[in-house]
């Protein structure tokens, strides 16, 4: 078996490669975007059967498209963060640089926003769906800046280099808590709350099989322990469809 992440470097790669052995599984990276999306689809093509994606794009590999290529494999993570109150959810944080006086979404206008990638959940379409809920146009409203990476967003606000960002929740708290400069940015608002990056499986993966990875995963907290704190996560927990309802009304 073969497993993807596109969720690294904003989470550590020990972890899937953890996970890997768990379930017996190779592990290897996509590091240039959160998710794949219909053209360069490697469970379409057989170079995945497994992988950590954002949900965007569980959305459009499942649900938007003739022939999906995933299904939800069932398990997702509890971020170590008292806002999400031990669920699986997180947050798009809009951090904000020192000494610049934007207290909320709607003091942005004109700036220059840093962004994960197109395809990001929190690191953009978080934003997006934020600002058009309070009337205003994304692409007018901001400049909105793709970095690549949600640490490198920290790194460009922590040395001015941009007015602000939108992160993944988890990445920015579990550096703040060893890196004082992110630690100093301030959270102007959290965006969400919205459904943890979800484990997905190739379509034509054997059902069976898969049922056992949901168990196994489902059961290994306690082995998953310190790859899991280090990732700023508490466990893994089961979820279904219902879950990433709130994804499926975004116009991705």
């Amino acid at each position: 078996m073969r497993l993807v992440s596109y969720l690294v470097p904003g989470f550590p790669r020990e972890l899937f490669e953890r996970v890997g052995e768990l379930i017996g599984a190779d592990v290897w990276f996509d590091e240039e975007r959160s998710g794949p999306d219909l053209v360069d689809d490697p469970f379409a093509d057989g170079r995945a059967d497994l992988g950590w994606v954002c949900s965007t794009s569980y959305v459009q590999l499942n649900r938007r498209s003739p022939s999906p290529t995933v299904r939800l494999g069932g398990v997702a993570w509890v971020p170590d963060d008292p806002g999400v109150g031990g669920r699986p959810h997180y947050f798009g944080d809009l951090v904000v640089r020192p000494g610049l006086d934007i207290g909320r979404l709607d003091d942005l206008g004109g700036h220059a926003i840093g962004c994960n990638d197109p395809v990001s959940l929190s690191g953009h379409h978080a934003l997006r769906a934020a600002l058009r809920e309070r009337g205003h146009d994304p692409d007018r409203f901001v400049e909105l800046v793709f970095t690549g990476g949600h640490h490198r967003s920290l790194d460009l606000v922590s040395q001015g280099s941009l007015d602000a960002a939108v992160v993944d929740s988890v990445v920015r708290l579990t550096r703040s808590r060893s890196d004082p400069a992110v630690a100093d940015l301030r959270v102007a608002e959290r965006l969400g709350p919205w459904p943890v990056q979800p484990l997905v499986v190739a379509a034509d993966l054997d059902p069976a099989l898969a049922d056992r990875i949901r168990s196994r995963l489902l059961g290994a907290t306690s082995e998953l322990a310190p790859e899991l704190r280090a990732a700023g996560l508490t466990g893994l927990v089961a979820v279904d469809d219902g879950h990433y309802a709130a994804v499926e009304q975004l116009p991705l």
